[in-house]
């Protein structure tokens, strides 16, 4: 067996990511100073705890950030398609990542919006078939030229519909 490897983004949306992990350094950056300040222990010992504390929170903030911005990244592209007209995208996120629910939700309403598009569809051809059943009556001359108006009529209305739910491409 053959494994493929797959590089990782570690920075999925840069400036929230970055956001996120400069106000965690800071915080605890400041915690750290003030203890310091309070606690006052040797310069070189201190200076060595800083730095390696101040590794660890970076390291840490950025895989803790990791599972809120992968998932916004995700939402974002997801929506970014359905304005394209793309409902068949489905969300896939990992098992520690936030916004399940959310994921879910989106999901949900894009099978349900696919599966209305699908039935626009299969009603919009029963409408022309109906159409076409109507234009073959055999009516009298005055009748068939009311009815004539009136399939015109209908296949322009079901002809917008068609065209406006084609725009989407279901599941």
């Amino acid at each position: 067996m053959t494994k493929t490897f797959k590089r990782r983004k570690l920075f999925v949306k840069k400036d929230f990511q970055g956001r996120l992990i400069l106000g965690c350094f800071l915080f605890v950056a400041g915690v750290v100073l003030l203890s310091n300040a309070l606690f006052s222990k040797g310069l070189l010992t201190s200076g060595i705890l800083i730095v390696v504390g101040f590794t660890l929170i970076l390291v840490a903030s950025l895989f803790l950030s990791h599972r809120f911005t992968g998932p916004l990244y995700r939402f974002e592209t997801t929506l970014d398609n359905m304005l394209k007209g793309r409902l068949d995208i489905v969300i896939h996120l990992r098992e520690k990542d936030q916004g399940k629910e959310l994921a879910e939700k989106l999901n949900t309403f894009n099978d349900q919006l696919s599966r209305s598009f699908r039935t626009i569809s299969y009603s919009s051809r029963a409408i022309e078939s109906l159409i076409e059943q109507a234009g073959a009556l055999d009516l009298p001359e005055e009748e068939k030229e009311h009815l004539a108006g009136l399939c015109w009529t209908l296949r322009e209305h079901n002809r917008k519909i068609t065209n406006n739910s084609s725009m989407y491409t279901p599941r």
